[in-house]
């Protein structure tokens, strides 16, 4: 039996099926997909004092449990996906010809988002909203990278930042999956620069003196849902692996979109 399972599966190897087809024979839920696993652990979160903002302090040990993160953030494709199976919902501010994406904005990240529209769209596709500890171990690693990439500053090679001031209608933000300069080594696209992104947590600046160790999903109430990543009308101090910060949902959302996680035991 044990050898027949090991012929079986590289029998799928060699024969290329697609990551979703091996997914559903190992009984993994399709959404992991397009997803990239982080394995458990503890990591490092925050910044020592005098090297970011007052509200990244203190660094402080997080443990999390393994979880899947998007490996791109949403899409108009994939929005224009969760309007046509609800009818009820509306386009967001710009992008659309009627309830149809443009198809300029097909593989670009979707914005005009508030938190609760990205959280009902992460449960539509069976996913969550990826919580503010999960988000920077994603993007900082276990060696706490100072940006997705890594130590070095910013640049035109590894993001969309600082590109003042206009939409464009949209065409300021890139397609997913641009900068491969500027993804993880695990291969997560556009953490920095893009678009910002809402995570799950409410924000407080002191949350960190008091966070918990494991699994931390934020203060159980606030004003204001916390935002990462920076977008690409940033400045560079936005892009750092642990900067923070919140957003009222009643202002405009040119700048923010969305991308989901999943926790890998159900």
């Amino acid at each position: 039996m044990k050898v027949f399972k090991f012929w079986f599966f590289l029998v799928l190897i060699v024969g290329g099926l697609s990551g979703l087809m091996v997914n559903e024979v190992l009984g993994v839920r399709e959404p992991i997909a397009e997803m990239v696993l982080i394995p458990s652990g503890e990591f490092l979160m925050g910044t020592d004092g005098g090297k970011g903002r007052a509200d990244e302090y203190p660094r402080h040990k997080v443990y999390l449990d393994t979880f899947y993160i998007d490996r791109f953030e949403v899409t108009g494709k994939d929005f224009e996906e969760y309007l046509s199976s609800n009818p009820k919902q509306h386009p967001t501010i710009t992008g659309w010809w009627g309830r149809e994406v443009r198809t300029d904005m097909k593989n670009r990240p979707v914005f005009g988002l508030s938190w609760t529209r990205c959280n009902n769209y992460c449960e539509w596709r069976g996913k969550r909203l990826i919580t503010e500890a999960e988000w920077e171990r994603a993007a900082a690693g276990l060696e706490g990278r100072k940006y997705p990439w890594g130590n070095s500053l910013p640049n035109q090679k590894t993001a969309n930042f600082n590109r003042c001031c206009f939409i464009r209608k949209g065409l300021s933000t890139e397609e997913v999956g641009s900068y491969r300069l500027g993804a993880t080594p695990e291969g997560i696209y556009n953490l920095a620069g893009n678009i910002a992104e809402w995570v799950y947590d409410w924000y407080d600046k002191n949350y960190y003196k008091n966070s918990e160790y494991a699994n931390p999903r934020g203060p159980k109430n606030g004003v204001n849902h916390t935002i990462r990543g920076g977008a690409w009308n940033s400045l560079s101090g936005y892009l750092r692996s642990s900067a923070r910060y919140g957003y009222d949902e009643a202002k405009d959302f040119y700048g923010i979109g969305c991308r989901c996680a999943m926790s890998a035991k159900k």
